[in-house]
């Protein structure tokens, strides 16, 4: 079930009447409640692939119990967790890789073995994730004893189980057992349907209205070549038009659960506004972010950093050897995760490569303090923003093909009619677009003051106070928000799923 659906919102609707009343009435019953309502939500799309996700549920609560008994008795909690690991990574690669995988080998041995046909499980990017964090820290000793029920409610929690955010079991499940009174339910209420409702506008009558422009270019990419204004206009339709849709999905989750009084962590805050590549990260898919670092990253980076001392390297031989090599490394798996294709390695490897750049610069700069100037600030934003729709064409083209048509195109090297006319109309769409995504203030500054996500943590970039522009419950905004709600309730017979659906 898509959130941009007529389905979903008679759903959500009777989902949280029905919660409220069990809130007054039976508070017991609501985490078997919401646990059915989540099979519900993920057996619409598929039935047969139900049994997956309470399968490796099932494996990975019974492995993450015996992780926790072990580490209580001071046992080594190696194999279980090497165990839990293989398991998860296995699942994951067999669905989403193997078909890459056998198409590589066949390419480069010559051989001609079959590629699999292997339809990919909706949601197992994000929930094989979840459960590694889970099984990583109670290997640590950092995960308690949950009940079956509330660890299975914790992977299949509907607003964050398709596409995110990716959350942390110890962010998630002690909400499940919290109580609110009538104040905090309206105002909870209040607040999810709004942010709801600026997420489904952004998707319903931005970002799906910018989708057949985007996809004619990159469509003719793949068969030709394309023109100048084409190619630009095709590359900045299609960023754009990833950035309002992740965006929207965000605000959809958040605002999905916070009707159930269930705060989810932050995702997106607003990575174009980013001044350097390592911003723009900690902004953009926030949680996928923190995962990589905190479990794959981090742990590497100090490894390498010590053996880099015990080969007493240089200062930049130090860092290429225990800082460039594992951004590398992580990125590519990052833009592998975003998808089964050497394009999506290629896409990840770019921004390994921005950020090795982007540390060195630090790392030379170390000693110059002063802060940047407005204009010079600016550069950095346009800068930032220019290479992430260098690298987004590798992202959406696809084919190697595709990406030198449009890069051929940028540069004004091809001499092709032009699919799109870059009338005064394409201006307006530009410059409203900017305005947007420059000018504006983001879904969360604009909500903020209701606390509608997780609070940030200590080191991320913080929500903006945008003062008495921020918005509270009231008759006036009720009235505006409805008739929002109403446009883009009626958009939405152009059904398209979100983009980052298939991951």
């Amino acid at each position: 079930m898509l959130f941009n659906s007529y389905p979903y919102i008679p759903f959500i609707v009777l989902s949280v009447l029905f919660y409220v009343v069990l809130e007054k009435k039976f508070p017991a019953a609501r985490r078997p409640f919401l646990l059915l309502l989540s099979y519900f939500f993920y057996a619409w799309w598929r039935t047969d692939f139900l049994v997956l996700l309470v399968g490796s549920t099932a494996v990975n609560y019974l492995i993450g119990s015996a992780l926790t008994a072990r580490r209580e008795q001071q046992r080594s909690t190696r194999a279980p967790l090497v165990l839990g690991l293989t398991f998860n990574l296995g699942l994951l690669c067999f669905f989403k890789y193997a078909a890459m995988l056998v198409g590589t080998f066949d390419l480069l041995a010559g051989s001609h073995l079959p590629i699999p046909a292997i339809f990919l499980p909706l949601a197992i990017s994000f929930f094989t994730f979840e459960q590694i964090s889970y099984l990583a820290d109670a290997a640590s000793g950092m995960a308690p004893r949950y009940t079956p029920l509330d660890y299975a409610l914790f992977v299949a929690y509907f607003p964050h189980l398709i596409a995110g955010p990716i959350i942390r079991h110890n962010d998630l499940i002690p909400q499940f057992h919290a109580e609110r009174d009538n104040e905090a339910r309206a105002s909870d209420i209040a607040t999810g349907s709004t942010l709801f409702t600026i997420g489904l506008a952004k998707k319903t009558l931005i970002a799906d209205n910018l989708a057949p422009y985007s996809d004619i270019v990159f469509s003719a990419a793949a068969h030709g070549a394309v023109g100048t204004s084409d190619a630009w206009l095709g590359a900045l339709f299609f960023v754009f038009q990833v950035y309002f849709d992740f965006s929207a999905y965000s605000d959809m989750a958040l605002g999905s659960s916070l009707l159930f009084g269930i705060r989810l962590p932050l995702n997106f805050n607003s990575p174009y506004k980013a001044a350097s590549i390592v911003e723009f990260w900690r902004r953009w898919h926030v949680t996928l972010q923190k995962f990589i670092f905190d479990y794959l990253y981090t742990p590497m980076a100090i490894m390498l950093a010590r053996k880099s001392i015990a080969l007493d390297l240089g200062r930049w031989s130090g860092f290429l050897f225990s800082g460039a090599l594992p951004l590398l490394f992580v990125f590519m798996l990052i833009g592998l995760w975003h998808g089964a294709g050497w394009n999506f390695a290629v896409f990840g490897l770019m921004h390994g490569f921005y950020i090795t750049i982007n540390e060195a610069w630090r790392l030379w700069r170390k000693k110059k303090k002063s802060a940047p100037s407005p204009i010079t600030h600016a550069a950095a934003v346009a800068l930032t923003f220019f290479a992430v729709v260098i690298s987004d064409v590798v992202f959406r083209a696809g084919t190697l093909p595709a990406v030198l048509s449009i890069y051929t195109g940028m540069l004004g090297l091809n001499h092709a009619a032009n699919l799109i006319t870059f009338s005064y109309l394409a201006v307006a769409a530009l410059v409203t677009l900017a305005l947007l995504t420059w000018a504006a203030p983001n879904s969360m500054e604009i909500t903020w003051r209701m606390r509608p996500a997780l609070e940030p943590a200590a080191n991320a970039i913080p929500v903006r106070d945008i003062g008495r522009c921020a918005w509270v419950p009231s008759r006036q905004s009720a009235v505006l928000f409805g008739l929002v709600c109403i446009a883009a309730l009626l958009a939405l017979s152009n059904l398209s799923p979100f983009i980052y659906f298939q991951f």
